[in-house]
């Protein structure tokens, strides 16, 4: 692949991905076809024999309730953390105000995007409520991750600053965060014929803008509530200022109604009516194949006719008894999420069906055998299940929900004669395990097949010793740099550096090993027990530029590729400071890279001689970003390679100013050119106050 398709590609795969979680997110299921009305199976397969349910035990999966937040954790004796003081918007101090902080749903969105589908959320990191003065100390224990602070007023927007990168033993200075006044957003829920006010009833106020929500806060995974009055009023008065809501209301005995996409007037009251009307149940019972009740499985109703728009989810209990118990008169489609079994779907189900039997197949079964490049048994290893595509046998895909696991001599059953591994809970399709031990290269097994409800397959997978990547670095005089570390990461091609591959690469299935060394006094390297897959070295020193080299594919065992030799430059040390309105001010991102523009990329120069690698540039597109300390300081972890660039500032988002970050970097950009020998620059940002 060339070196422009590795920086197109994967970024177009990467944000249909985005789009495609977005899109999930944002619409409706799409409603099947209406069809004749059908016993419930999960596959084509035959419907078992029923058998009574009530004499036998019951079988428990999953717990689909969410961990529950720790109200008040706030961890203020923490080394680093976020502090500031919220204000009200008549400027004086908001006491009593809920604070926290978040992970950013950026960090790891295939897993958040799942969490989200199967109603799993996890608790803030941190959690407060601002004192008499409205100030706040919320601390982070673990970093590493970027988070969110939000200030979640009930009388107020919701406030949201994004992407914050704490460092160890600093204390982020959120500064003054003053609340808005929201927009008035009233109306009454009433009962659809009479149209007489429904009291107690819960209407929740959401944003259209879904990404905000990816991770959401406590309480608030379904929109803002509130509760209508005797006469069915109901009445917010910190609707968001910008953007479109969703609105839904529900009570006791009705089905729940709701408003799309409802553009808010600024100038006045907006005034909504939702029309709720009596519900109708749909029960019933889950069993296994052996008619033994199944608690804990998830069940959605989807309406399939636009008459019935409505969406509910419920769970079966310990009997594996469900009832949706007020749904909107019509036809709906069941379906079914469990980590033990196998989706199963109800293609039509009417309002009034209280027998509904919906019968769940096993997911599959594999008895692992494996072997060391010996041939001697191995049985402590970690396992993970990736996706196998025929029709292209080199590529794999993570399989989102199932998740990587450790086998131990444990899980070697003695009526298997210890000498197979139980691998339980697969789905449906093809597959290979990859397998990783401290003595071996991460190796693939053969692909096999799961077909759900059927006997265990078996597995026998053979570890390698994989193969060596050596080469040589050196400074920019010639000389060998001693003491470099060299390490192996994922192949991003010229696009590896860009930090937009970064955003999606935990989506993508490491076939790579991570590994690293250290040269030698002639500045050579070797690297050992890497698994087949494509590569790309980081050389890295305190006093050069990182250097790198690309492209290169490990095949076969006992391969030895020949890295070439690596050159690092000198470079430049760049460090500075941010303000805002000309004061010092931090968590501020400093970037600098390359222009991206059709003149610069074919003019990525090599980084040294690569005979081994697929032809090409070695040196990527060059990108840097650091933030800045609670002082405005900033010094790149990097030094920067001689060349021209373009560098910008930008504050952490705000959930109610998306295009705050945006008009930062147009404001900020500034073109950075740095010669041969260069050995500091300083730069400094001055933002706008807004």
């Amino acid at each position: 692949m060339s070196n422009v398709a590795k920086l197109v590609v994967p970024l177009v795969l990467l944000a249909a991905i985005a789009g495609g979680a977005a899109y999930y997110l944002t619409q409706e299921q799409d409603a099947p076809p209406v069809v004749p009305p059908t016993v419930m199976t999960p596959s084509p397969e035959p419907q078992p024999t029923e058998v009574p349910v009530v004499v036998s035990p019951p079988v428990v999966t999953q717990d689909p309730v969410r961990t529950a937040a720790t109200g008040g954790n706030s961890q203020a004796d923490a080394p680093q953390g976020v502090r500031g003081r919220v204000l009200l918007p008549t400027g004086g101090p908001a006491a009593g105000v809920p604070v926290m902080l978040l992970e950013n749903a950026m960090n790891d969105m295939a897993q958040i995007f799942l969490n989200n589908r199967l109603g799993r959320l996890n608790p803030p990191i941190a959690t407060a409520t601002t004192a008499d003065d409205g100030t706040f100390a919320l601390g982070l224990r673990k970093l590493g991750k970027s988070i969110d602070l939000r200030v979640v007023s009930p009388e107020h927007p919701e406030f949201s600053r994004q992407q914050i990168k704490v460092r160890e033993g600093d204390w982020y200075d959120a500064g003054d965060i003053p609340l808005e006044l929201g927009l008035v957003v009233q109306g009454r829920v009433i009962e659809m014929h009479d149209k007489s006010g429904i009291a107690n009833a819960t209407v929740y106020m959401a944003s259209s803008h879904q990404s905000h929500s990816m991770v959401a806060a406590p309480g608030r995974e379904r929109g803002t509530p509130t509760m209508t009055d005797a006469n069915g009023a109901f009445r917010f008065t910190n609707a968001p200022r910008t953007g479109l809501v969703n609105l839904s209301a529900e009570a006791p005995n009705y089905a729940s109604s709701q408003l799309l996409n409802q553009q808010l007037k600024q100038d006045a009251p907006n005034e909504f009516t939702l029309e709720l009307e009596l519900g109708q149940p749909i029960a019933g019972v889950v069993v296994d194949q052996d008619g033994k009740p199944i608690g804990g499985v998830t069940i959605n109703a989807n309406g399939i006719s636009r008459k019935t728009p409505q969406q509910a989810t419920t769970t079966s209990d310990s009997d594996g008894n469900f009832e949706f118990a007020s749904l909107r008169t019509g036809p709906y489609q069941l379906a079914t999420v469990s980590t033990q079994f196998a989706e199963a779907k109800v293609p039509l189900a009417l309002t009034g069906e209280t027998e509904v039997k919906i019968v769940l197949t096993t997911r599959g079964t594999v008895k692992l055998k494996v072997l060391a490049a010996n041939k001697q048994p191995v049985k402590a290893y970690r396992v993970s299940l990736k996706r196998y595509f025929a029709q292209n046998p080199d590529s794999i895909a993570n399989v989102l929900d199932y998740g990587d696991r450790s086998i131990n001599p444990g899980d070697y059953p003695r009526d298997l004669g210890g000498e197979w591994a139980l691998v339980k809970g697969l789905p449906a399709g093809d597959f290979r395990f990859q397998i990783s031990d401290s003595t071996h290269a991460k190796s693939l097994s053969e692909p096999f097949t799961i077909v759900e409800g059927s006997a265990p397959v078996e597995v026998v997978a053979t570890l390698t010793l994989g193969g060596t990547i050596t080469g040589t670095v050196i400074d920019d005089r010639g000389q060998p740099i001693a003491d470099a570390t060299v390490s192996t990461d994922m192949n991003g091609g010229l696009a590896a550096d860009t930090g937009l591959f970064e955003i999606f690469r935990s989506m993508m299935p490491e076939k790579h090993s991570k590994a690293s060394a250290k040269t030698d006094a002639q500045g050579r390297f070797r690297i050992n027990k890497l698994a087949f897959a494509e590569y790309m070295i980081r050389a890295s020193h305190p006093s050069y530029c990182e250097g790198s080299a690309i492209n290169l594919k490990l095949l076969n065992e006992g391969q030895q590729l020949d890295a070439g030799v690596i050159q690092l430059a000198l470079g430049t040390v760049v460090e500075g400071v941010t303000m805002v309105g000309g004061l010092p001010t931090g968590q501020i991102k400093v970037t600098i890279s390359t222009p991206m523009s059709a003149e610069s990329l074919p003019t990525a120069q090599p980084g040294g001689l690569n005979p081994a690698a697929t032809p090409g540039p070695a040196r990527m597109l060059f990108n840097a970003t650091v933030q800045s300390d609670g002082d405005g300081r900033f010094k790149l972890l990097k030094r920067v390679p001689p060349g021209t660039y373009k560098a910008h500032a930008s504050r952490p988002g705000n959930g109610g100013d998306p295009f705050g970050a945006l008009m930062d970097m147009r404001e900020t950009e500034q073109q950075v050119v740095i010669g041969p020998g260069q050995e500091t620059l300083s730069l400094t940002f001055n933002l706008s106050k807004r």
